[in-house]
């Protein structure tokens, strides 16, 4: 018996051919579309953080506003004629001899 050798035709290897090359496209645009899908996520995420950030430094400049004047508040403490002055104006306190006047507002 003799064995009979097949050559492959062209055309069963162009159909081939063909189906390998359309799995690779849609493959292709699967993975392309779940990477848009991925970049687009991380855009939102980079706004939500980026607003975020932008709070924190806000709150941050307040901070060190407040810390500033604080600082300079505690430096002022330490002189005894603002602290006569504060004690006058908040507790109402008077030195002997003076006359504590009370003015009022007129509407």
């Amino acid at each position: 018996m003799h064995a009979k050798a097949t050559v492959p035709s062209k055309r069963s290897n162009s159909v081939g051919s063909k189906r390998r090359l359309r799995f690779l496209m849609i493959f292709v645009l699967c993975f392309m579309s779940w990477a848009a899908v991925n970049i687009w996520g991380q855009f939102a995420k980079l706004q939500e953080k980026s607003s975020v950030v932008a709070n924190m430094e806000q709150q941050l400049v307040e901070s060190k506003k407040l810390k500033e004047q604080t600082t300079k508040e505690i430096a002022r403490l330490h002189n005894d004629e603002y602290l006569d002055q504060i004690i006058r104006r908040d507790f109402h306190y008077s030195k002997t001899g003076e006359t504590p006047l009370s003015v009022s507002k007129s509407q």
